[in-house]
């Protein structure tokens, strides 16, 4: 009996070692409950166990995930993070609808099962990830840039169960207000799905970083969106990041919630994923050690 009882913790054991993620760079094949397969791109810096920080990054308009996973390998290598870089194809996640929006309405233009939105892989892939023995963490850190900012800020506006530990979002072309007045998709009237006080409560009191770079004018490249929804939050990413930021402190204070975020702008970055994922490398560390952000803070210059 106890041979068979060693046999069986070694074997469990050896399936442990075979979960772990591979050092370095990675790709893995996820298959969301539906049957459909998205790509995860994943650094694990030599050394990092289990413990790791593990930090889920959404890439901007061009969904280049595995771009994105190469410009943070520096910043995991330095801090001990797992990175985890998901791809959203456009095939399966077309067009602004599908990504920046969350693929909320089906082919048809209906309301879409919670299970098919874009947001919903987040949680997805990680509680994957963590059945799978690739991480025993019990939270992540969520980063996007640009259209990733604009998926990161409605996603944690829909799913106040999300287990995102904290979020750094930069550069969005605009914003969706946490209001119930404002017209969707500028606002959460008439939204396809209902928004309540549960879900701005939790919202607001998520730590979460709003930051842009202060040189992100309208000049930058992709520009942003033009329209009057949009145009209403301001003329450039920077005025709209400030605006967004404002409107969601007064509706908290207004509704008297606990308000839980930051804002920064970075001196001398324009529209660069690459210098706000260095930015939200520092940020993530700092919450790591401190138990919140150090917007003030810049990140290491090369």
């Amino acid at each position: 009996m106890r041979i068979i009882i060693l046999g069986l913790c070694l074997l469990a054991l050896l399936g442990h070692a075979r979960a772990e993620l591979p050092e370095g760079a990675s790709e893995l094949d996820f298959q969301r409950s539906d049957g459909e397969r998205m790509a995860l791109f994943t650094y694990r810096p030599a050394g990092a166990g289990l413990d790791a920080p593990v930090v889920i990054v959404l890439s901007g308009l061009l969904r280049n995930a595995a771009t994105y996973r190469d410009v943070w390998r520096e910043a995991a290598d330095r801090y001990g993070y797992v990175v985890v870089a998901p791809r959203f194809s456009q095939r399966a996640y077309p067009g602004a609808e599908g990504y920046n929006l969350g693929r909320l309405n089906d082919p048809d233009g209906q309301p879409a099962p919670r299970e098919k939105w874009a947001f919903t892989a987040i949680d997805e892939l990680f509680e994957w990830l963590r059945s799978g023995g690739y991480t025993s963490r019990q939270r992540y850190y969520l980063y996007g840039n640009s259209a990733g900012c604009q998926f990161v800020h409605r996603m944690l506006t829909l799913l106040p169960d999300a287990k995102a530990e904290a979020a750094v979002c930069a550069a969005a072309g605009w914003w969706t207000l946490p209001d119930r007045h404002t017209p969707w998709p500028y606002g959460l009237a008439d939204a396809p799905f209902e928004v309540g006080s549960k879900e701005l409560s939790a919202l607001f009191a998520r730590p979460l970083l709003i930051t842009v770079g202060a040189e992100d004018d309208a000049e930058a490249t992709p520009p942003p969106r033009h329209s009057p929804g949009a145009n209403a939050q301001g003329s450039d990413r920077r005025e709209r990041a400030w605006f967004y930021y404002r409107h969601a402190r007064r509706e908290a204070s207004e509704l008297g919630l606990p308000f839980a975020w930051s804002f920064s702008r970075l001196p001398g970055v324009a529209h660069s994923g690459a210098r706000t994922s260095r930015y939200a490398a520092l940020q993530f560390d700092a919450f790591e050690r401190l138990g919140r952000f150090e917007p003030e803070r810049a990140p290491p210059q090369r």
